[in-house]
């Protein structure tokens, strides 16, 4: 017998990391990211597509890319990893209490606190501490193992190649998830500053016809995924050590918990969209953990310190089930 919204969902690990440049040093020591025309690839990848390959084939393991291609501003630190994440608007950072500033590695009392983003007036985008930053998961169904693979890009090109992407396969398959498509490095003229360079950049495409790409979309896409979180530490191919700054990377200094913010915001959208009942928030949550959870404790913008990013996943999980349920009940 299987166990509802337990036994029908999979989590899948992260395999590992593709990047899209290379450590370099310079006469001092400090190591700095240096693009290149090519996928930097683990083994495994490299064994399939070629020591440099400039094309991939992958897949998108569910609808809701909130889970594989998160895009923030984001700044980190050499001592706490991600410290702050903003959309242009708002940010949610750790800041020390004493000062009210973003914590730095001598601050003892820490929180996280909603604050002000505009990257024109913010000190760390505008020394490049702070950047955004697309975090894309996805499948390769030629290699071995079952999992996803990280590539983290900042290019504003990239990022907007992969959106409109994205929404014209939406447009012409009505979903994303198990469709075969060729993510491409593609080399691209661009004018920062209102100077010409060519560049390399993300390109999403379809190695199919029209034709069978429909017929891909027409395979049903199966049962619920959960991909890991982004990691915390700073792409290593998109920050240089000498922007961030010395430091050890410790467990005991916290910066931000990515997972329990992605898991907050998600859950948060589903009470809005199933327009939830008092009664079922607090039943579920005193049910499966025994305290006291209601819809006023999701009307913060952060989470209360009794929520962690264990419990809100599975609330998600639980809420997504529910949601299918109540789809299959509609009439045609």
């Amino acid at each position: 017998m299987a166990i509802k919204g337990v036994s029908d969902v999979v989590r899948l690990p992260r395999l590992g990391k593709i990047k899209l440049g290379i450590k370099k040093e310079t006469d001092t020591g400090t190591s700095y990211p240096s693009p290149v025309d090519h996928f930097v690839c683990p083994n495994e990848v490299k064994r399939v597509f070629g020591e440099k390959p400039k094309e991939l084939r992958i897949m998108f393991p569910t609808e809701d890319d909130s889970q594989w291609a998160t895009q923030y501003l984001k700044c980190y630190s050499a001592s706490r990893g991600l410290i702050c994440r903003g959309d242009g608007e708002t940010a949610i950072a750790r800041v020390d209490i004493k000062t009210g500033e973003i914590a730095t590695r001598d601050a003892q009392d820490t929180e996280l606190r909603e604050i002000g983003c505009d990257p024109d007036s913010c000190l760390y985008y505008q020394r490049g501490q702070c950047r955004r930053v697309m975090n894309l998961q996805f499948l390769l169904p030629d290699c071995p193992g079952f999992g996803v693979y990280q590539l983290n890009t900042s290019s504003f090109h990239s990022i907007v190649n992969i959106n409109s992407s994205l929404k014209l396969i939406r447009g012409i398959c009505q979903r994303v998830s198990m469709i075969p498509l060729s993510l491409k490095l593609v080399e691209q003229e661009v004018q920062p500053e209102g100077k010409r360079k060519k560049v390399h950049v993300l390109n999403l495409t379809a190695s199919y016809t029209l034709t069978e790409i429909q017929k891909y979309a027409q395979i049903p896409p199966g049962q619920i995924l959960l991909l890991p979180p982004p990691d915390t530490e700073a792409p290593e191919d998109l920050f240089s050590q000498q922007v961030l700054g010395q430091g050890e990377m410790t467990d005991e200094i916290p910066g931000i918990d990515e997972e329990l913010l992605q898991n907050w915001m998600k859950v948060r959208s589903q009470i809005e969209r199933l327009d939830l009942k008092d009664s079922q928030v607090c039943r579920w949550f005193n049910r499966f953990y025994q305290i006291d959870v209601s819809l006023k404790d999701f009307k913060t913008t952060l989470p209360d310190d009794k929520l962690t990013a264990e419990m809100l996943s599975r609330f998600s999980e639980a809420l997504t089930i529910y949601e299918e349920k109540l789809k299959k009940r509609q009439p045609d």
